[in-house]
């Protein structure tokens, strides 16, 4: 009897073992994933893709150039996107979408109003990413930017 139950309890555990193999490997193929990508010559971080410019132009300029790439010019929304951002940024200072007031109050691009999550240095009105985090100068200053848009759902052809 103790035989049968044995023979009993490794046929069901062969099963299961199969049963989940092709869980793992088969359903996967199944449905696609969510996979997201980004044009080339962006870089993807979480859901946004970002453009690093090589060449400058003054804050409008910049936000215009984003605009014809379906972008805007950065916003940065969490401490770990600041991190990542000043990593890529090599020796230069990026232009960045937030305009401020003579208040130290200020506005993204997007629309959203600036709480302050980070200091922002200088009377200037147009806002860049230096070495030292963000800073502010005259927005006729000509400087390389930063664009942000959310990942592709499909490859761009």
């Amino acid at each position: 009897m103790l035989r049968g139950v044995n023979k009993m309890y490794k046929v069901s555990t062969i099963v299961l073992v199969v049963i989940i193999v092709v869980i793992i490997c088969v359903i996967p193929r199944v449905w696609p994933s969510t996979q997201s990508f980004c044009p080339d010559g962006w870089i993807g971080f979480q859901k946004n893709c970002y453009y690093f410019s090589k060449q400058e132009e003054d804050w409008n300029s910049s936000k215009h150039q984003c605009f014809t790439q379906h972008a805007d010019l950065t916003v940065i929304d969490t401490k770990e996107e600041m991190n990542f951002l000043r990593q890529q940024k090599c020796i230069h200072d990026l232009w960045i979408g937030l305009e401020m007031t003579e208040n130290q109050s200020g506005k993204w691009v997007n629309g959203r109003i600036f709480n302050k999550r980070f200091d922002v240095r200088g009377n200037g009105k147009c806002a860049y990413l230096s070495d030292d985090g963000v800073a502010t100068a005259r927005c006729y200053t000509e400087r390389k930017w930063i664009c942000r848009k959310e990942k592709l759902l499909h490859k761009p052809f």
